[in-house]
């Protein structure tokens, strides 16, 4: 299963021990979020990690991502 960019760098700032830790860390910060943006991020988040196996869960990487625009930052052309 994909996830994009801003899923992975959102997952990686919440508990990832396991799916469950982060879809239950994620959801307790929701009532806190006003930006309508991040909140829909969150939201599909976790609808995300609910629709996703242990196995898959599993093999998810959590570093940060970059997308295509940030992956030369900082290097000297």
């Amino acid at each position: 299963m994909m996830c994009s960019v801003e899923e992975m760098n959102l997952m990686c700032i919440f508990d990832h021990s396991g799916r469950g830790e982060l879809m239950e860390d994620i959801s307790a910060s929701i009532p806190y979020i006003d930006d309508k943006d991040m909140l829909s991020l969150m939201e599909q988040t976790v609808t995300l990690l609910s629709g996703m196996s242990e196995d898959e869960f599993a093999e998810l990487v959590f570093e940060p991502a970059l997308d295509e625009d940030e992956e030369n930052w900082g290097e000297e052309a």
